[in-house]
């Protein structure tokens, strides 16, 4: 006896090529942004087991106490995309760190503010309070470099 799973059909989309011309139109635009002093760039990069979208000048928090001190600067190599008001690089899964990086400096390392945590167990007397605080460390964007032959790969 044969049973049906699942009475659909899948197929995938066809891709359409495009042409060598289209490419080059596109990637001649995308360098002329990168060359702009004046375009406003946003990456997203993986620090610390967490993504951030950031741009210049941006501050991030980092929880836990990382091994570097007030004033360090900082390369974040794990870029995963970059892009502008007009265009977006994707990595797969992330772009070339010797191409594109961020450059970021530490500003700030302090304590959280104490978070409470309760534990009441059910049936008994027993109550648990205990106040937390994580250190943090912050840092400032201070810019994101991409390198114009990136296009190209």
């Amino acid at each position: 006896m044969l049973r049906y799973i699942s009475s659909r059909t899948f197929s995938t989309a066809k891709s359409e090529l495009v042409s060598t011309k289209n490419v080059d139109i596109v990637s001649s635009l995308i360098s002329k942004k990168l060359a702009d002093k004046f375009t406003k760039l946003f990456a997203i990069v993986h620090v610390n087991g967490r993504q951030f979208k950031i741009s210049q000048n941006d501050l991030i928090v980092l929880d836990n106490n990382q091994p570097i001190e007030i004033g360090d600067k900082i390369k974040l190599e794990k870029v995963l995309a970059i892009g502008g008001s007009e265009f977006t690089m994707i990595g797969r899964p992330l772009l070339n760190k010797n191409k594109v990086y961020v450059n970021a400096t530490v500003v700030e390392k302090n304590i959280s503010s104490p978070e409470a945590d309760y534990v009441k167990y059910d049936g008994k007397n027993v109550k648990h309070l205990t106040w937390l605080s994580r250190e943090q460390t912050t840092l400032r964007i201070n810019s994101i470099f991409v390198d114009p032959s990136i296009i190209e790969e």
